[in-house]
Formats: structure tokens, C-alpha cells, sequence
């Protein structure tokens, strides 16, 4: 995963991991909110104003820098990819593309779902 997103382009690549790295896992916490709200009301999402959210959001994506910006570990990850076929290399993107579009639309389709069809 971190080899694809790391080589879409060369315009500062750790960024892109870091950002779409945040992106996906805020979105999958999201969803987990989401569900646990659905199956036992936990009072998602909270009364904060929007302030207290941008906060939220930036912790978040400095603790996602802290625990996924790795250059030297990901180096082994570059050395593991290199020698990739063309097909192996066009699977592999189509898997984390993939990947990518699910978890950022869980959030938005588990409630449309949940409303649509069990309320």
C-alpha cells in the first residue's frame, strides 16, 4: 500500500502516504462510530462545535504521522516491490485503488443503508 500511494507522483510522496493514509483510517473509524451509534445509540456524533472538530481532526493526523512515517521502513517495502511484473504491478494498484474508494465510502453508505432499509 505504501509503495503505490508513495509512487502516484513525486510531488513530496510522504505527504500523499501520510494524508491518504489519515484519510483512511479516519474513515474507518468513522464507520465504526457509525455502527456502534446504530447498535447501541452511543450518541454519535457528539455536540461539538467546529473548532473542537478541526482539533480532533488534527490529533488525529499527528498521531497518524507518528505512527506511520517510517522512510527507513519503507525503503525495505520499495527494495520487496522493485522487481514487479507489469501485470503483478497493475494488480497490486487496482487492490489499493480499491481499497481506497470502499473505506472512504463506508461511512457514507453504511447510514443510507441502515435508514433505507432497517429503519
Amino acid at each position: 500500500f505504501v509503495y503505490r500511494i508513495f509512487h502516484v507522483n513525486n510531488d513530496g510522496p510522504e505527504i500523499n502516504v501520510i494524508v491518504i493514509l489519515g484519510m483512511i483510517h479516519g474513515s474507518i473509524l468513522l464507520a465504526v462510530l457509525i455502527i456502534l451509534d446504530i447498535l447501541f445509540d452511543i450518541g454519535f456524533p457528539p455536540n461539538l462545535d467546529k473548532s473542537e472538530w478541526y482539533l480532533l481532526a488534527l490529533l488525529f493526523f499527528v498521531f497518524q504521522f507518528l505512527i506511520f512515517f517510517r522512510p527507513n521502513k519503507w525503503k525495505t517495502y520499495f527494495k520487496e516491490f522493485e522487481n514487479e511484473t507489469k501485470e503483478e504491478r497493475r494488480k497490486g494498484t487496482i487492490l489499493v485503488w480499491s481499497y481506497i474508494i470502499v473505506s472512504l465510502a463506508l461511512p457514507i453508505i453504511l447510514p443510507v443503508i441502515w435508514f433505507t432499509y432497517f429503519r
